[in-house]
């Protein structure tokens, strides 16, 4: 595979480098050690705005926070359910089924690992230890790079998410819109070569972009 850095010009690194020397240090984080927290993440949070994601927790906690706490009385729930538009509307309030589908995938993909990722310590394991294309590319419909690098980063894993705010970053910075692969690779040379970890770039990214210095939780 072509390394996604040979694509990108000198001129285009280099603007992206002033770009991000110009950014603050962020005010937040993204990490996460809430098991259950970190899937329901994985699933909602992406292409949904903010207070659809917020309700959608809000809801999760008032019904259900206390018993699904783990990766078995969630899967137990979800196995309960035959549809999975019942299952979203009684899970999050919500009609986003196929968001549901997604997490039966995610539950049922770890489950499935030589070594399982069923609580916070293995899943963060996994996540040191997994790469995109080797260990979870096509292994979850639904779920791209994008969101494999959201949910290790929460976890602690210190890379880029390839997000719309990511892309738009860039795009205003190279002058044209780079690609998932690109985007990672340039951030993470960025952020080692000024010496910022590549999630808190990220952070920062996403802190301008939103006007936002608090996390999803």
């Amino acid at each position: 595979m072509t390394n996604a850095l040979d694509t990108i010009t000198s001129a285009e690194y280099e603007a992206i480098r002033t770009a991000c020397e110009k950014l603050p240090r962020p005010k937040g984080n993204y990490h996460r050690d809430d098991y259950v927290l970190n899937l329901l993440l994985t699933v909602l949070d992406y292409q949904n705005k903010r207070p659809t994601i917020e309700k959608a927790l809000a809801h999760f906690r008032a019904h259900h926070g206390e018993a699904l706490n783990d990766h078995a009385s969630l899967r137990r729930f979800l196995d309960t359910f035959a549809d999975d538009r019942k299952a979203a509307t009684v899970l999050w309030g919500n009609n986003h089924w196929r968001r549901v589908r997604e997490l039966r995938g995610l539950l049922a993909y770890f489950e499935s690992l030589p070594e399982p990722a069923v609580d916070h310590a293995s899943l963060r394991k996994w996540a040191e230890e997994s790469t995109f294309e080797q260990d979870f590319k096509g292994r979850v419909k639904g779920l791209g790079l994008a969101i494999y690098k959201w949910l290790t980063m929460r976890l602690g894993v210190n890379t880029i998410k390839p997000d719309v705010h990511v892309h738009n970053f860039l795009k205003k910075s190279a002058g044209r819109t780079l690609s998932d692969r690109e985007a990672v690779a340039v951030l993470e040379a960025v952020a080692k070569e000024i010496d910022r970890l590549a999630y808190e770039l990220d952070w920062s990214i996403w802190e301008r972009a939103t006007g936002q210095d608090f996390p999803l939780h």
